[in-house]
């Protein structure tokens, strides 16, 4: 069996932190693909009520839908195949609760597939959770201002590859970083004052931003 060509970002840390990754993951295979003290917020935070919007679908759809029992899930994909697994997966166990939508792989296709199945799930066209783990992250994150409900959260998966932060990845843009884009910029613009809340495990970083409530 042929090993792994050795990589300059495999040091000591960045292998135990793998590894743990890999026990975790391991320990929880229904779990969603964000960092464990991510997850472990979430079993917090989530209400059973909330509207819940994800970019990129998975084994956290199922996840996410059986603990929203009076909410509704709202879930798009872009790649075809993917999206049928995770449909036959959601009939099989019986989740009626997710509204779930193919969508283009443009910018402009990619947020509209979103907006129009929020609709169909929320009488006011906003949600309570928005998951940016998809494609076109940027776009997403801009859609994602105006769609939040005041007192929601965003969540932004691999952050730290579109925001600067400390982090132990090697795909991280570093702390003294500015963010990659102008849309990334005009949403840590948007965010500076919000309630925040990061996550590491030494690979990925995993983010919540907390919009103001009213009043």
């Amino acid at each position: 069996m042929a090993l792994p060509r050795p990589r300059a970002h495999w040091t000591p840390r960045y292998v135990r932190d793998r590894i743990r990754l890999a026990l975790w993951q391991r320990a929880n295979p229904g779990a969603p693909w964000l960092t464990a003290d991510a997850v472990s917020a979430l079993t917090t935070l989530l209400r059973p009520t909330d509207v819940l919007v994800e970019f990129g679908s998975g084994r956290s759809t199922a996840w996410f839908a059986r603990r929203l029992s009076a909410g509704r899930v709202v879930s798009v994909e872009h790649h075809a195949e993917w999206f049928a697994k995770v449909q036959g997966d959601l009939r099989a166990a019986g989740l009626g609760n997710v509204v779930y939508r193919q969508a283009p792989q443009d910018a402009s296709g990619y947020v509209a597939a979103a907006e129009a199945a929020l609709a169909e799930a929320s009488p006011d066209g906003r949600a309570d959770v928005i998951l940016n783990d998809g494609i076109v992250r940027d776009a997403v994150a801009a859609w994602s201002l105006g769609k939040v409900r005041p007192g929601g959260m965003i969540i932004v998966d691999n952050v730290q590859r579109y925001l600067p932060c400390e982090s132990g990845s090697p795909a991280a843009i570093g702390p003294s970083a500015r963010p990659i884009n102008a849309d990334w910029q005009a949403f840590a613009d948007a965010t500076v004052g919000w309630r925040q809340l990061w996550t590491q495990n030494g690979i990925e970083n995993t983010a919540f931003f907390f919009a103001p409530p009213t009043g």
